[in-house]
């Protein structure tokens, strides 16, 4: 077999890997997926876009730092991630009263207002920072790549950039399609007052039900791997 061959067979290989693996993480439900539906109330499917490109910010030196310092990162993960789930309970926190202040709004009227303030999420830089924050600060999605998507870094890294970009590409389309149905969905629903403002009572419990119970798995609990 030629070495041309092998590198193209190593790099399927790297890409069918990710592509099995990563709906573990991408798809599961949690503050990142509400923060896309939220967005998609405003900016429909843009919305969720936008929350992936947020995403994607904070993700991609993250896993790119672990190629060369993944046990180093483990270490400080442990060490910080109860502040880390602090900060993204404070933010889940602010990001509901948000919704519910909406929701208020929207029972009053009976209507969608248009100019009203509104919470992070619903412009483009709030969807872009909303991506940033529940990904930075979620020390579940931190450990999903030391754990389970670490073995998908290692495997990249053994073929060079040209592999450590077929893995991370292969992964991140998965992250914008997703946020982006989810938004979409969202962003139809935001066309029927009534529907609309329960639906962000909903997200708004969402969001403080999964980052309670992440905060009290990191200090208290059993782990688990929400995000």
């Amino acid at each position: 077999m030629s070495r041309a061959v092998a590198e193209e067979a190593a790099l399927r290989r790297v890409i069918i890997d990710t592509l099995v693996i990563t709906p573990s993480g991408a798809l599961s439900p949690g503050m990142l997926s509400a923060a896309a539906v939220v967005a998609g109330l405003y900016l429909g499917a843009v919305g969720g876009l936008l929350v992936a490109l947020g995403h994607m910010v904070f993700e991609l030196p993250y896993v790119a730092a672990l190629v060369y310092w993944a046990e180093k990162l483990e270490a400080k993960l442990h060490r910080y991630e109860k502040p880390l789930a602090l900060i993204t309970l404070g933010m889940a926190i602010y990001f509901a009263a948000g919704l519910i202040a909406s929701a208020i709004t929207i029972f009053q009227r009976g209507s969608v207002p248009v100019n009203d303030s509104l919470p992070l999420g619903s412009s483009f830089l709030g969807a872009i920072v909303a991506g940033i924050v529940f990904t930075g600060g979620n020390p579940y999605f931190l450990a999903w790549w030391i754990t389970i998507g670490l073995p998908l870094i290692r495997g990249a890294a053994r073929n060079g950039a040209a592999g450590f970009a077929a893995m991370y590409t292969a992964h991140v389309w998965i992250d914008y399609v997703w946020l982006a149905i989810l938004a979409g969905l969202g962003g139809l629903l935001s066309k029927i007052a009534t529907i609309y403002a329960w639906l962000l009572v909903g997200l708004a419990a969402l969001l403080l039900y999964f980052a309670a119970t992440m905060t009290i798995q990191v200090f208290w609990g059993k782990r688990d791997n929400t995000w």
